[in-house]
């Protein structure tokens, strides 16, 4: 009987430091920003993804942007350059011209692939992914099979979200969800995604 509570304890206690690392573990695979041929801002969040993407851009890491999760839906039929996403991006000096969009993509998954098209197509070879810390553990899973068999590379960036914290991530509500949220979205792309 010791021996079973032994186990249980030491069960007990792996499963509470893997919920209190879960955090850093969601958020580990981001990257510094390197020279690249495309900054991409993957649509959703609150707007630290585009944010971070107007800072990557004014500081010289590429020469394009592409914004992503820009389907008919979210801009309630406005052009692309009238989304909230492009005005905020135009105020930050980013010019026009060096905003691309994706209107197809509703997944990480897609924009994964589209935005492996895409650099393709331009024969370029390297991209800054934007998005939020919890988001790269899943994020990276999507990339790394695509690119690597496109022969690109991607670096991943975490979007300045200032109410994140990898070590109280269960405090705040929104990423409390956004946690699970990834978890349980990871465990699906395992499984419809991976061959």
């Amino acid at each position: 009987m010791k021996r079973i509570y032994a186990v249980i304890s030491f069960l007990l206690l792996l499963a509470g430091n893997a919920l209190l690392n879960l955090g850093y573990w969601l958020s580990a695979p981001a990257n510094e920003p390197v020279q690249a041929d495309l900054i991409v801002a993957l649509g959703g969040g609150t707007g630290e993804r585009d944010q971070m993407a107007a800072v990557l851009y004014n500081a010289g890491y590429a020469k394009k942007i592409l914004l992503t999760g820009m389907g008919v839906s979210s801009n309630a039929g406005l052009s692309y350059y009238q989304s909230p996403r492009s005005l905020f991006l135009l105020k930050q000096g980013i010019p026009a011209e060096a905003l691309i969009f994706d209107g197809y993509s509703i997944n990480t998954h897609q924009e994964t692939v589209n935005t492996a098209a895409l650099l393709s197509a331009h024969r370029w070879k390297s991209v800054l992914v934007v998005s939020d810390p919890p988001h790269m553990r899943r994020l990276d899973y999507c990339l790394q099979p695509v690119f690597k068999k496109a022969g690109l590379s991607y670096q991943l960036l975490q979007s300045t979200a200032p109410t994140w914290h990898a070590d109280r991530w269960w405090q705040d509500k929104r990423w409390l969800q956004f946690c699970i949220r990834e978890v349980l979205k990871l465990v699906y792309y395992v499984l419809a995604y991976r061959n």
